[in-house]
């Protein structure tokens, strides 16, 4: 009888926490806990700075942040009424940056609203994310030019962010616009198509031979794979030689383009190329990142023990280059938990945008916030790495900064709401064997 009776509870306790956790992904709040820790031990290493108290009480307002958004209902934001208000509402803050905004390092990014200062190209991430997700939920992308039309809904806010300047985050819009647009109908084709731009005056600058063979190639990818191909002949022609026109015109446009680039960002480019060149200028920053990392070893020196980062080689060492310090400090182990830990966000943030998939609206939003936490994350610790060029995108959960902490906890809380609302087949029957 007392054995009947203990199985009987212990059923009810396994269901009753079955269903405290069912609308909780448990594998996304522990990796975020991770990073977060990572992030405020390595900040409470520069004491002096005040950098760890500052970002805790970011911690608390990101984490109610994180609680609000995860239930409140993520269809709300994608409503037909909604969307016009926050977007124009994001609109009118970067325009507002543009007149009144605070200048630092050669960028006018932040804002003052009272007591209050924020960055208002972070908010535009989700706003964009949003709106891309109301669009595509009624107008998925059925042919090429529709990839258009929801272009023009990122364009104004990337156009405004670049203009501040801030390549980084308007490249950010282009990874989530593309991402999202995979997802909900494009093909693979016609995402090529829109990166060989891009392509295109990279491989213009770094090598002529390779360009013109982008560009051949190019052509007849196009004639095999994209999706016009049931089109008349010759008006697939036209459209091809169209495309590879555009990309040679803007290849041969390189130089013109490049005197539109702020002299501190022509000096990244470059010193990605070879930091070698200027190492006590535009390549210090990798060349020193690169010597933190590489002098952390397995263990690490220790939280405060690092002689590039406590010596303050490092520069931006508690922002743009805190994964540098993680690797000189708390070691390779480490490291690869931090990696470990992005690849279980965006992981989860897939599975959520695939058990949602019956609402495209969901699932869009999940993956463009899959695509927010990939490119982020590959960016900045590539850069630190010296295998991406310094762009100044902040590394989630890690990087000091009050806006991109909130935003990022705020994007955890979405999910959340996601998958609380499409949550996966459950099991019926338990089982205690």
């Amino acid at each position: 009888m007392n054995t009947a009776l203990r199985r009987t509870t212990f059923d009810d306790f396994v269901r009753l926490l079955s269903q405290l956790t069912a609308s909780v992904d448990l594998w996304l709040l522990g990796a975020t806990g991770f990073l977060l820790w990572t992030g405020l031990s390595v900040l409470h290493s520069e004491q002096t700075f005040g950098y760890y108290e500052r970002q805790f009480d970011f911690l608390i307002a990101g984490g109610a942040c994180l609680f609000v958004f995860s239930r409140i209902p993520y269809r709300f934001w994608v409503k037909p009424w909604v969307i016009p208000v926050i977007y124009i509402g994001n609109l009118l803050l970067l325009v507002a940056v543009m007149i009144k905004g605070h200048e630092a390092q050669g960028a006018q990014r932040w804002l003052s609203l009272g007591p209050i200062t924020l960055q208002p190209s972070e908010i535009s991430k989700i706003v964009v994310i949003f709106t891309l997700a109301a669009w595509f939920k009624r107008f998925p992308v059925k042919g090429f030019f529709d990839i258009f039309k929801a272009a023009a809904i990122m364009l104004p806010p990337a156009i405004l962010v670049f203009k501040q300047p801030d390549l980084g985050t308007s490249l950010t819009f282009l990874a989530v616009f593309m991402g999202m647009s995979f997802w909900m109908g494009a093909t693979v084709a016609d995402v090529f198509l829109l990166a060989s731009p891009g392509l295109s005056l990279i491989l213009n600058a770094v090598n002529l031979d390779w360009w013109y063979y982008f560009l051949g190639g190019l052509a007849i990818f196009l004639l095999c794979f994209w999706r016009v191909r049931s089109w008349h002949f010759l008006v697939r022609i036209l459209l091809i030689v169209a495309v590879v026109g555009a990309n040679f015109g803007i290849g041969v446009a390189r130089p013109h383009l490049w005197g539109h680039l702020k002299p501190y960002q022509q000096k990244r480019l470059t010193s990605f190329v070879n930091p070698w060149s200027d190492p006590r200028g535009s390549g210090y920053h990798i060349l020193q990142s690169l010597i933190a990392i590489g002098s952390g070893g397995v263990k690490g020196t220790g939280l405060g023990k690092g002689n590039q980062s406590q010596g303050a080689f490092i520069p931006e060492r508690h922002t743009d280059f805190i994964f540098a310090v993680v690797g000189e400090e708390l070691g390779f182990k480490i490291t690869v938990l931090v990696v470990v830990a992005y690849a279980i966000i965006c992981v989860r943030a897939l599975v959520i945008a695939f058990n949602c998939r019956g609402d495209p609206a969901g699932s869009a939003m999940a993956v463009g916030l899959m695509c927010l936490f990939i490119f982020h994350s590959f960016i900045n610790m590539g850069m630190t790495m010296g295998i991406m060029p310094v762009t100044g995108v902040p590394l989630p959960f890690l990087s000091y900064g009050g806006t991109a902490l909130i935003v990022d906890l705020t994007c955890i809380g979405l999910l959340q709401s996601i998958h609380a609302y499409n949550p996966p087949p459950k099991r019926d029957v338990w089982s205690t064997g």
